[in-house]
């Protein structure tokens, strides 16, 4: 198993006449450039970790055609999660797709 590093883009929230809900994120994976790629990712776990802290989530789905993943965590995360990370667990196989960086067969 390898570990796929991951840093979180921005805040992407729900919201309904009363609440927000802060538990989506959208999270940039270099090496993860168009959407089939990025569709092989989705249904995984991921985790933010801190020092303290620790919050596992799910990808959802992918957001836009250029790789980027929409995860749900359990809780929303810290208000200083710009330093921190995303870890993805993978295996070997999927890992080799995300690293080799082969053209999308989209138009540019």
């Amino acid at each position: 198993m390898a570990w796929l590093t991951g840093f979180i883009l921005s805040e992407r929230f729900k919201q309904s006449g009363r609440s927000k809900n802060r538990r989506d994120y959208i999270i940039d994976f270099p090496g993860v450039s168009d959407k089939e790629t990025a569709s092989l990712l989705t249904g995984k776990r991921v985790e933010y970790r801190d020092k303290s802290v620790r919050i596992t989530g799910q990808i959802i789905k992918t957001h836009g055609v250029n790789g980027r993943l929409r995860a749900r965590f359990t809780k929303p995360l810290p208000g200083r999660f710009w330093d921190g990370r995303v870890f993805l667990r993978l295996d070997k196989s999927i890992l080799e797709l995300a690293k080799s960086g082969e053209p999308s067969s989209q138009t540019v």
